[in-house]
């Protein structure tokens, strides 16, 4: 059987490109904070020792990174199941079987809402957590998966059906 899969929304990876750039302005933020406020830096390298790798992991990570994330994360729902492919340097694929699907739900972060994106997110019986998180969705389009595997879970047959 050969599985349809659908690209995320293009602006994914905007928002990947976003989420690289905050951690690492975090990351400087730490960094210049140490150089700033610790009150003898002499056993510390010259900044730059920090600075140029820091560059350059910024725009591998922002570049790079993202691109391939980007490339390689795509959806698809079938009769069975919905799946999930994603991976920059390592590739994943994970299956969620329709009729073990609990609840469904639509999240999005603020950098999600102002770029109008949103992540499918399903829980299955039996997890502590999210079982499957489908990410780059455009509102609209995640509001009505969510309503599609509502109605085909609730038009699921019950074990109470199966011995009535």
């Amino acid at each position: 059987m050969a599985i349809a899969w659908k690209p995320v929304e293009p602006s994914y990876k905007t928002y990947l490109q976003l989420i690289v750039l905050i951690d690492m302005l975090i990351l400087a933020a730490i960094g210049i904070g140490i150089y700033v406020f610790v009150p003898t830096t002499s056993w510390l390298p010259n900044p730059l020792w920090f600075g140029i790798p820091w560059v350059a992991l910024t725009l591998f990570f922002g570049l790079f990174w993202s691109a391939r994330r980007f490339q390689f994360t795509a959806y698809a729902r079938t009769a069975e199941a919905m799946y999930l492919r994603r991976g920059a340097l390592w590739r994943l694929t994970r299956a969620v079987p329709l009729n073990r699907i609990q609840h469904v739900e639509v999240r999005q972060g603020f950098i999600e809402r102002t770029l109008g994106l949103a992540h499918l997110t399903l829980y299955t019986a039996g997890s502590g957590g999210a079982d499957l998180s489908i990410p780059g969705l455009k509102l609209n389009d995640a509001e009505q998966m969510k309503a599609s595997l509502v109605n085909t879970i609730a038009d699921e047959p019950t074990e109470d059906d199966d011995h009535a």
